[in-house]
């Protein structure tokens, strides 16, 4: 008997001896709205399982001796909670970092630069992060067409702001460009790690996963950021079925790719 079913048993007498309340408790875990607009923080992570057909592993489970790994997670709480990894998510990636060892890093949207300064703390001394963003002074021209809801341009205020001045600034690469157009072959592959979180269109993220591997390292692996959660990363990801083996970290929007 697993723990699920066991913990339903135990809890039988409660729930009829006061079935009101185990409906209230029952109904909020399968149909949970009321975190919707409570607690967006809590939705990130019951959101992530809206889309995806990935199957979902514990971090443990899917990189075995990892849980003996130590992290630094750098400002762990500076982040934006609509656009940024969440602190579990911004350690779990720091773990496989850490775990793998990648020498060659890329990175697929920068942002204000948070997860760049922690993939950059938790890679060997002498690894490059590479990381792609568009220009600070982008004209509003895409590749492919973007619907304005998966728009997320930074702005030029809050690109790199947070490695910008740190002691990890020298082994981080800054590209400005659209990564639908930009060469990547000139980008300093292969990568032993690359990690996706640029747009989040299904084009964009097609493109940006097709090109990844055709530049990744042997042994490499491909993480993505918000999987589960938004329907055209899922799709877009979901569509490497038979060519990669995938699957999605629990608790978390990351998914994580390797050639098969």
């Amino acid at each position: 008997m697993n723990g699920l079913a066991r913990k339903i048993l135990k809890n039988i007498p409660s729930m009829v001896s006061n079935p009101r309340r185990a409906w209230r408790l029952l109904s909020r875990r399968l149909v949970p709205v009321g975190v919707v607009w409570t607690d967006p923080d809590v939705y990130q992570v019951v959101g992530s399982r809206t889309f995806g057909r990935a199957p979902r592993v514990t971090l443990v489970e899917a990189f075995p001796g990892i849980a003996s790994v130590d992290v630094s997670v750098l400002r762990a709480f500076d982040r934006s909670i609509e656009t940024s990894l969440t602190p579990h998510e911004a350690l779990a990636l720091s773990a496989i970092v850490r775990f793998t060892n990648p020498k060659r890093v890329l990175e697929i949207g920068t942002f204000d630069g948070n997860t760049t300064l922690n993939l950059a703390a938790n890679a060997p001394p002498d690894a490059v992060i590479t990381t792609v963003d568009l220009p600070p002074n982008w004209t509003g021209a895409f590749t492919y067409e973007v619907p304005h809801a998966l728009d997320n341009f930074t702005g030029p205020a809050s690109a790199a702001a947070q490695f910008r001045n740190t002691a990890y600034a020298t082994r981080i690469k800054q590209v400005y460009g659209d990564s639908a157009a930009i060469d990547w072959a000139g980008l300093g592959g292969p990568f032993d790690l690359i990690f996706i979180d640029g747009s989040h269109s299904y084009e964009y993220v097609r493109s940006d996963t097709t090109n990844a591997f055709a530049c990744l390292a042997e042994g490499g692996l491909v993480i993505w950021h918000d999987y589960g959660m938004i329907e055209d990363v899922s799709r877009a990801v979901d569509e490497l079925d038979g060519t990669a083996s995938v699957f999605a970290v629990r608790g978390t929007r990351l998914a994580v790719g390797k050639p098969r």
